[in-house]
């Protein structure tokens, strides 16, 4: 989509991807963003830069979007899932079992509105991605391609040079920054004696009625090998199925290009495939040059789920951000937050986000801490091997000490001949949770950020250099990590023993005790209490406290109702913080007398 294949931007396999410096036949029309392709990449990534307010246009060559699923896959049954039904209504959890859906503010531009199926027709995902590109008002040209792209060099440029893009009728334009995303285009080319008699997955018949009678030979035991198979598996003599690897299913090796059933797109050599790019994905060739979608998978080829939709539409999210700040100045989004909720904050994200889950082992939440742990600024979503040009790429700062939430599975998950089921596989202890192997969140705390040589040096196998103190969370069948006593509470401890400090919450009587007890309050009372914030005491709730046995009764009316076996402070937190009840109002206006 969007680029012909007579000016292809890389060649062979191993080659840098890079343009070829050519002068301007014309004045060109300049855009800030250029965007070539409108599938689901480049809608979405148009989405991001309109919303941005900047200037950009998205060239297309065919009359409509999403013209890859006019074609394909073949027999027209998607293999991404189109989960309705969760049991949850928080929309971004549902996103996790939603692998069609581009990102926006509009509720009515959900993939679950255009398909009942579970595994819904191609001529859906045309459907809805018009509707994106119409609905949205996306800036697309269609039936324009871009014959050539060259450079043209200019100190003055963003990356100092231009991209000039010719079309086929001769429209120049001008670009500062390319975004590529055409997806992979090209099929694979097989070469030994006879092959030339060898049919492709793209030009091979679909109806079955050609093949009665006939013996069938298939290379490949991918998901197009599959597909294929099963279109002609009632009409056929034999069927013989050759590739150089055994069956590779994904729900032994959790990876979403690998077979599940009979339906799924073949894997191919690495090489052939995909074109040198940064963990940014930027091209190693050519600044401001990047690849979006499909074609941005070697970053995470046969980890994670960057080579489709479900994945994609969040590093193209994390692309817009980068150069959001790169030549816009916009520092990358983050929440500030008192530390005191640091716990309920990682907790939320690991149980609810979905672009944490899609991409794990390459988008991971950043928690940057600030002076004396007072407070954090939460990042979301960046890309985990940048981790070392966090404060370039994003504006923020990593003084004081960070917390990286990456999620992962264990390295014995999955390999040959082994079986994701096999007896003791799960865990379910807190003291073994370094042992989980399904999918769990992993918390890396650094006192300083990491340098680019210990990213590049770091241990075999490990997404991040090795940290000051890691924290896993144990897997749970149903990545439900809630627990109070499970989950929450040794996370919290983790916390606690790397920020030194307390991070339960109190009571205000509790508060009140430790402020004349103590040197240092917890921070808690220190943002809580000591301001007079929290929620106001009752009487029926007090009651209730003094009943359960978790405070003392203070009341100022001279009866007490009978003291709790455990002081105030001592117990872990058993409930909301309130602001104080009468006397301890009356004693804390005494406090320095007392």
């Amino acid at each position: 989509m969007g680029l012909s294949a007579a000016a292809p931007l890389w060649g062979p396999p191993g080659l840098l991807l890079a343009i070829a410096l050519h002068p301007a036949l014309s004045v060109p029309l300049h855009r800030d963003y250029c965007v070539l392709g409108a599938g689901p990449a480049g809608l979405q990534m148009a989405y991001f830069l309109q919303r941005a307010g900047r200037d950009y246009a998205v060239f297309e060559r065919a009359p409509r979007p999403g013209s890859f699923f006019t074609r394909y896959p073949r027999h027209r049954k998607l293999i991404s899932i189109n989960k309705r039904y969760t049991g949850k209504a928080n929309a971004e959890f549902n996103l996790r079992h939603d692998w069609n859906s581009l990102l926006s503010h509009d509720p009515r531009l959900l993939f679950r509105h255009y398909s009942r199926a579970y595994f819904p027709d191609a001529r859906d995902m045309v459907r809805y991605l018009g509707d994106f590109a119409d609905t949205l008002g996306l800036r697309v040209q269609y039936n324009t391609t871009i014959a050539h792209v060259t450079l043209d060099k200019d100190r003055q440029a963003w990356n100092g040079h231009y991209f000039i893009l010719t079309e086929q009728k001769g429209q120049v334009h001008q670009c500062s920054v390319l975004l590529v995303a055409t997806g992979l285009s090209v099929p694979n080319q097989v070469d030994f004696p006879g092959s030339e008699y060898a049919e492709g997955y793209e030009s091979v018949s679909v109806n079955p009625e050609d093949f009665i009678g006939q013996n069938v030979l298939i290379l490949g035991r991918g998901n197009s090998a599959f597909e294929t198979a099963e279109n002609i598996l009632g009409v056929t003599n034999f069927i013989h199925m050759l590739s150089r690897s055994r069956v590779r299913l994904s729900w032994a090796t959790h990876y979403v290009g690998d077979l599940r059933s009979l339906r799924l797109n073949s894997g191919n050599a690495f090489g052939k495939k995909y074109p040198l790019i940064r963990a940014s994905y930027e091209s190693k060739g050519s600044r401001g040059l990047f690849i979006l979608g499909t074609a941005s998978h070697s970053v995470d080829y046969r980890k994670s789920a960057g080579g489709f939709i479900h994945g994609f539409r969040y590093t193209v999210r994390a692309v817009h951000r980068l150069l959001e700040h790169r030549h816009h100045s916009v520092t990358w989004p983050a929440t500030e937050l008192p530390i005191t909720q640091l716990t309920s904050s990682i907790v939320r994200r690991v149980n609810e986000a979905s672009g944490l889950y899609q991409m794990f082992g390459v988008l991971a939440d950043v928690i940057l801490l600030k002076e004396n742990s007072t407070a954090f600024e939460y990042l979301e979503e960046f890309p985990i091997q940048m981790l070392a040009q966090l404060e370039t790429l994003t504006g923020r700062k990593a003084k004081h000490g960070l917390f990286v939430i990456n999620m992962e599975y264990g390295r014995n998950f999955s390999g040959p001949d082994k079986d994701v089921f096999f007896d003791d596989r799960s865990v379910g202890h807190t003291e073994d949770a370094w042992q989980s192997n399904f999918l769990h969140p992993i918390i890396y705390y650094y006192r300083y950020l990491p340098t680019e040589q210990e990213v590049r040096f770091r241990p075999a196998h490990w997404p991040l250099p090795r940290p000051t103190a890691i924290h896993h969370i144990v897997e749970d069948f149903l990545t439900d990590w809630t627990a109070p006593i499970g989950h929450i509470l040794p996370l919290r401890r983790f916390l606690e023993n790397c920020l030194d400090t307390d991070l339960r919450s109190f009571y205000a009587e509790s508060c009140f005790l430790f402020a004349l007890t103590r040197q240092k309050l917890p921070p808690f009372c220190q943002q809580g209490y000591l301001r007079m914030q929290g929620l106001v005491s009752t009487e029926s709730l007090q009651q209730h406290r003094v009943e359960s046995r978790l405070l003392r009764d203070y009341a100022p009316t001279g009866r007490r109702l009978e003291d709790s076996s455990q002081q105030p402070g001592n117990q872990e937190p058993l409930g909301s913080p309130l602001t104080p009840g009468p006397l301890a109002r009356s004693l804390d206006n005494n406090k320095e007398e007392l």
